[in-house]
């Protein structure tokens, strides 16, 4: 009986311990968060969304037998944000908290956006994003924190 109560007692500890560490790791993740400036992935995710529309227009006016007019897209700028986007979010120590930056994110573009098309498309955008910082995909990450 001893036994039972010594390992319900170490059981009792362990979990009082990882929990703690749980919500240690979560109050860091909230001080870099407030420390990092998402601005240039804000910026990075909204030009690739005007950029895939304007590709759509430029189709549909194609098809529709329209004389096609090439625009220039600010590439420099393009790289120049998305370079400082990834910068930022390398500095998050781990997958769970750049989930929340991108979550963040998330929240801060979603309400001007027009339309669930193009809410589609920031999901789409902000998933592929720790990819092509190459960090890889994130595990278990829902950038629509609605959707969980």
């Amino acid at each position: 009986m001893a036994r039972l109560s010594i390992l319900i007692a170490l059981f009792a500890a362990l979990v009082l311990v990882v929990q703690t560490s749980a919500f240690r790791s979560e109050q860091s993740c909230q001080r870099q968060l407030q420390q990092l400036n998402l601005r240039h992935c804000e910026r990075h995710i909204i030009q690739r969304i005007q950029q895939q529309q304007q590709e759509e227009e430029d189709r549909s006016r194609t098809l529709r037998g329209m004389k096609h007019v090439s625009r220039l897209s600010n590439s420099s700028s393009e790289s120049e944000e998305l370079d400082q986007c990834c910068e930022q979010l390398n500095k998050l120590n781990n997958q769970k908290c750049q989930c929340r930056a991108l979550q963040q994110i998330f929240e801060n573009q979603s309400e001007q956006l027009e339309g669930r098309q193009q809410e589609q498309q920031l999901e789409q955008e902000l998933e592929k994003l720790p990819r092509t910082c190459g960090f890889g995909p994130l595990r278990r990450c829902n950038v629509n924190p609605e959707e969980e």
